[in-house]
């Protein structure tokens, strides 16, 4: 213990005698005493006169270190500090703003300028509108515009109090329905984020619906004026769709609300321009929604004039909260009689309770309609089919297998080749438009060696932009079979083309298949 502290105090000794003894004249001078605050601070501030609200800030002072600036456009803002040199940029509003510039010496000595910037913003210039109102639909506008500087456009369409405008980018497409005719007040306003705006001021007439009504009756049109005459304290109107899909995708229909306390007989007629063809087709088909199944629907055929000529008949809803079609004989009607106006009645014998009725697509079809019509056979001259999908192609062949339910002489041959695509398959086309009205199936004859594979069917029209389809399952296997495709659900159009497709969803492997009679059926 003793020794340690022996060798500790040689070592202390030691380094006292190697440094020389303090002395106040040996101390060295403070250079930084001498440095002051930085000097002839300024800034030179460049704004970007395109309307981005970009401004360039260049600090400049004798003896600065570094810099600190307030922006001055928000609250409670906290210094952001930049090194020499470095690039200092702000985007702002349009707007007036005070800039705190300080500059820091090298001894955290500073000194601060402060320094007004206005920020202006040009107007929009050279606005252009252009307005079109929808030939189809005259109550739909399209509307768009441009202008120099802008950077929205607000569109008002006057037909609201206190409307709030639809805003979009310079040359975008903003469309509008309006809902009654009339002239309304249009205008657009271009904005370019400051205070100055472009306007234009417009007048749109929106003409009312004016062309007659005739059979078939489907809602979907915006020219035709679908006057209802109601009676009974029954209020009826053209509606959205409030079920799309199954038997009926329409997007309007007839709407009749039974009010509660209407009469029992309360109803709605329209008068047609034409008077009722009976000469060929004697039996309406209406479809309906109800919310009541057994309601007693009526329809009712009567003189433009004479309300003592007409006829009548009823059927009952088998269903409630779906699509359904009805069908009305009137094969008995007086053909010496003419008829214009066609009357409707819902839950006819009971009063009004409120409920709401829809209906459409109003047509008269034959009375003795054949239970199928045949699209294709292949038996005369057979259509031009067109494969796709590494399909090699389509043959014309003789029946493989004559026997019930196809004992027809020629049939089709597909081989779905090895390697053809999930989706291969083949079409062909029709001159007149399959009659998807009256008939609302596809009966097709198929010859599979696989039982449980996907046949599909699809229609489409004569560009393919409305299309429909529908899938059944094989169930033999080298035997022929008749499949019924519902195709209730395909949205009204002419459909004029006819795929099939064997084995879908599944690589073709050289399977051959046969088919034949395509036919329309209920």
């Amino acid at each position: 213990m003793t020794r340690k502290i022996y060798i500790s105090l040689l070592i202390s000794l030691s380094i006292l005698a190697f440094f020389p003894s303090c002395n106040p004249e040996n101390t060295v001078p403070d250079v930084l005493d001498d440095i002051t605050q930085p000097a002839n601070l300024t800034a030179l501030v460049d704004i970007t006169q395109d309307n981005s609200g970009k401004v360039m800030i260049y600090p400049n002072a004798e003896g600065a270190a570094s810099y600190q600036i307030l922006f001055g456009d928000t609250e409670n803002e906290v210094a952001t500090e930049y090194a020499l040199n470095q690039v200092i940029e702000h985007v702002y509003s349009e707007g007036n703003y005070t800039i705190q510039l300080t500059a820091i010496g090298i001894t955290g000595l500073t000194s601060s300028i402060t320094q007004e910037i206005e920020v202006s913003f040009i107007p929009p210039t050279n606005l252009v509108v252009h307005i079109e109102i929808n030939s189809a639909n005259p109550h739909l506008v399209t509307v768009s515009a441009t202008a120099d500087y802008a950077l929205v456009i607000d569109y008002y369409f006057g037909d609201v109090s206190d409307e709030v405008p639809v805003q979009a980018q310079p040359g975008e497409e903003v469309t509008h329905t309006y809902q009654f005719p009339g002239d309304y007040t249009f205008k657009a306003v271009a904005r370019s984020g400051g205070s100055g705006t472009a306007e234009y001021t417009d007048l749109i007439s929106i003409s009312a619906a004016s062309d007659p009504v005739n059979l078939p009756v489907d809602f979907e049109s915006f020219t035709i004026n679908y006057a209802f005459t109601d009676f009974g304290n029954a209020a009826s109107s053209v509606a959205d769709n409030p079920a799309a899909g199954g038997i009926n995708s329409s997007v309007r229909v007839g709407q009749t609300i039974k009010q509660a306390g209407a009469d029992t007989w309360a109803g709605t007629f329209l008068t047609l321009q034409n008077a009722i063809d009976f000469s060929s087709n004697k039996l309406f088909k209406v479809k309906v929604y109800s919310p009541k199944t057994g309601a007693v629907v009526k329809l009712k055929i009567e003189h433009l004039t004479d309300g003592g000529i007409f006829q009548e008949v009823d059927a009952l809803t088998t269903t409630s909260m779906q699509w359904e079609e009805l069908v009305f004989d009137f094969s008995t009607i007086d053909m010496a009689n003419q008829y214009h106006k066609f009357v409707i009645f819902f839950d006819f014998g009971n009063s009004g309770d409120g409920s709401t009725y829809y209906f459409d697509d109003i047509r008269l079809t034959p009375a003795n309609l054949p239970p199928f019509t045949l699209i294709e056979g292949f038996e005369a001259t057979p259509p031009a089919m067109t494969v796709f999908g590494n399909i090699a192609a389509i043959e014309f062949v003789t029946n493989p297998d004559p026997t019930e339910p196809n004992t027809t002489a020629t049939v089709g041959k597909l081989t779905k080749s090895s390697g053809a695509e999930t989706w291969a398959g083949a079409f062909f086309e029709v001159t007149t438009p399959l009659n998807l009205q009256d008939y609302h199936k596809i009966a097709v004859k198929t010859w599979s060696p696989k039982a449980g594979i996907d046949i599909k069917l699809k229609l489409e029209n004569a560009n393919s932009s409305v299309t429909y389809e529908t899938d059944l399952t094989s169930t033999l296997v080298n035997g022929w079979e008749d499949l019924v495709f519902d195709m209730a659900a395909a949205p009204a159009a002419d459909y004029v083309r006819v795929v099939i497709f064997f084995d879908f969803g599944v690589n073709g492997d050289g399977t051959v298949y046969y088919f034949d009679e395509f036919a329309l059926t209920n």
